[in-house]
């Protein structure tokens, strides 16, 4: 199936590693042109390399802090700059959430809780819309997450960002579908990243369990009865930014086996 995505332009936040990097491997597999913005320069470095091995589109790193309006600004001037338009942007990028409880949550906590996604997500949409709306096409994939649909007091900002997301979702593909710019969540839940791999080992160092233990009662909720590789993120990512995706607009798109099925 040609999805249509050769020679278009895409910003992938996040986009050196899990999710982020196996979006830009099928983007570039895809034929279009990638930008993977990210905030560590060495990681980000060797991300390009690897990548650049992969596909002859052409695929350049842009180290950027989403936190920093400066930063962002400079990334799509950049990405302008070097391709002279911008057809897609995936918004992928987050912040690790500091884990602390609702009840321990004090004024500065709550100043920098939209930094952990909203905020970053925000600027690069504001940057996006204009070159999109030049060509009347365009693609917004945002990267939520299950907590969005699952609040827990014990990670109330990643759920309140998420949730944010979807609804910043909705209420953009109202306002820019007119433009042909379309704008979608996906909902990643239950997949194995380097960043869950990492908790899966420093559960197994605290407990002593082994990683199968480790993963059991992980497994157990999901309907599939496993977790989800990056790569099959991914393809849904790619299929909502091509031209296949052409009555798709204001939806959130679950890829977690079945854990959040619901009418």
């Amino acid at each position: 199936m040609d999805l249509g995505l050769t020679n278009r332009v895409a910003i992938v936040t996040g986009g050196n590693r899990g999710i982020g990097y196996a979006v830009s491997s099928e983007l570039l597999r895809e034929g279009a042109y990638v930008v993977v913005a990210s905030l560590d320069p060495a990681r980000n470095a060797q991300a390009i390399e690897t990548l650049k091995g992969k596909s002859s589109a052409r695929v350049i790193g842009v180290p950027t802090d989403l936190n920093d309006a400066a930063a962002v600004d400079a990334l799509f001037k950049k990405t302008l700059a070097e391709f002279g338009r911008l057809d897609i942007l995936i918004n992928n990028a987050t912040n690790v959430a500091q884990g602390t409880s609702f009840f321990q949550m004090d004024e500065t906590h709550w100043d920098h809780a939209f930094d952990h996604k909203l905020r970053g997500t925000v600027r690069c949409i504001r940057h996006a819309v204009p070159p999109m709306r030049d060509r009347k096409w365009g693609r917004i994939v945002n990267i939520s997450g299950g907590a969005a649909w699952t609040p827990q007091l014990g990670a109330i900002t990643t759920g309140i960002n998420n949730a944010a997301v979807q609804n910043l979702t909705v209420a953009l593909a109202n306002e820019l579908g007119k433009d042909g710019i379309l704008v979608n969540a996906v909902v990643p839940t239950a997949i194995r990243t380097d960043r869950h791999d990492k908790n899966i080992k420093d559960t197994m160092a605290k407990t002593g369990q082994s990683e199968a233990e480790v993963l059991k009662p992980r497994v157990a909720k999901i309907p599939l009865g496993r977790m989800a590789a990056a790569e099959e993120v991914a393809s849904v990512v790619v299929f909502l930014s091509s031209d296949r995706a052409s009555f798709v607009n204001g939806s959130a798109w679950a890829v977690d086996g079945g854990v959040s099925a619901r009418l």
